[in-house]
């Protein structure tokens, strides 16, 4: 017996169509429920990379991990809403208090200092940030004014501007908190820069700035530096972020890679590079490992352009410390402990190390560091912390505190 063959003209002419032929649905739309002060083009445009994506691809995670790191969303459902196009992306989210005044209050290691500042991390519904205040303390006062717009679509790039003027009594400190120079400046930055997303996870900026350094004399001066300097610089800087969401953490890994090159028309001119890096990845949900490394270097001896212990990423050198060139590593875990509608309380212990270059030689600080963070729903501040670290080889604590930036 002889079993029947059919080429591909016969299954045409006997209506016979391939199961490969099956049409698989797409998303084709974004809906966002839950908007009131923020523009929906801008809620939008981080989503759009979802449009022409099959159902099988989808991680509604991935959607959570990028809402919340826009700042000044926080997400509530997210789902797929099947029509006869595709699929739309249908996202819930509620807004976080973004205007807002706070205050600064800071008291420890002979300094103190209050100021008020006011706060919009979503100006006129962009998801621009500004913000405009002054602070008053016992080694000088200040006042800040900075506004950064975000790029609002592909290919567009964003802008920001910074103002500062410092009034400070300088004093820098070695890792024994000895004291090693004291004057007082008066400085003045002013600086407009450019920022452009190349892909979702590579971005660039460029700023011109000019920073303007008087000292002046009195009677606790000690090893002031020879003058003031009036410094133009030209300020490239990329990055490399990505970030996804656990149910708990919002997990981020990112380098940021900085250079300088600062034209003084008072002295010598000279070089500035950088980096910071970040890596936290869950091992379980609400359990996760936590990297942090950060690094300067300059081509200036002058100390009047050293810097504090924060380029490193570490907490245990003082507060005062002062250095030409750094390098720093801070590894650890961190455990959430509570989490409520307004946020997520964690605990977060680590080990830290530090080569710094204060004088004429290298120095090497290691030691424990540990401490609470709250990491804020409700209120457009990545997170509130406060934390203990102990300095192995000088024997000395040191309290930090943090609201979303390092003060």
């Amino acid at each position: 017996m002889m079993l029947p063959l059919y080429s591909q003209e016969d299954a045409e002419q006997n209506d016979i169509e391939p199961i490969f032929n099956e049409t698989v649905k797409t998303i084709t739309d974004i809906e966002i429920i839950g908007l009131k002060r923020t523009k929906p083009h801008i809620a939008r445009y981080p989503l759009e990379k979802f449009i022409g994506q099959e159902e099988s691809d989808f991680d509604e995670n991935e959607v959570f991990a990028i809402i919340k790191n826009m700042g000044i969303l926080e997400p509530s459902s997210v789902q797929l809403v099947e029509n006869e196009e595709g699929f739309v992306l249908q996202v819930t989210v509620q807004e976080k208090w973004s205007l807002f005044p706070f205050p600064l209050v800071f008291a420890g290691s002979g300094e103190r200092s209050i100021g008020l500042f006011l706060f919009d991390a979503n100006a006129f519904g962009q998801r621009d940030s500004a913000i405009l205040g002054g602070a008053y303390g016992s080694n000088g006062w200040s006042i800040i004014a900075m506004y950064n717009s975000m790029p609002k679509r592909q290919e567009a790039p964003g802008w920001n501007a910074i103002f500062m003027y410092f009034h400070q009594e300088k004093e820098d400190q070695d890792r024994e908190e000895n004291i090693l120079r004291v004057y007082t400046s008066n400085r003045i930055l002013s600086s407009f820069g450019l920022n452009y997303a190349f892909t979702e996870k590579l971005s660039g900026s460029f700023s011109l700035s000019v920073l303007n350094i008087s000292l002046k004399e009195n009677e606790k001066t000690l090893n002031s530096p020879e003058s003031g300097a009036m410094l133009i610089g030209f300020n490239p800087r990329l990055s490399i972020r990505n970030s996804s969401w656990d149910g708990y953490f919002l997990n981020s890994k990112g380098i940021t890679f900085e250079y300088s090159y600062n034209l003084n028309t008072f002295g010598s001119s000279f070089h500035e590079a950088g980096y910071r890096c970040n890596f936290d990845q869950s091992i379980v949900p609400g359990f996760r490992m936590n990297i942090k490394s950060g690094g300067s270097w300059k081509s200036t001896s002058d100390p009047l352009f050293y810097d504090g212990p924060q380029k490193a990423q570490v907490n245990i050198l003082p507060r005062k410390y002062s250095a030409l060139y750094y390098a720093g590593l801070s590894a650890g875990l961190e455990k959430y402990l509570l989490k409520g509608n307004s946020g997520t309380l964690s605990f977060q212990g680590s080990y830290q190390g530090v080569f710094s270059y204060p004088k004429s030689t290298f120095e090497f600080d290691h030691g424990p560091s540990g401490g609470l963070v709250f990491y804020l729903s409700r209120i457009a501040i990545p997170a509130i912390g406060t934390g203990l670290a102990y300095n192995m080889v000088s024997g000395l604590f040191q309290f930090s505190f943090s609201m979303g930036m390092s003060f």
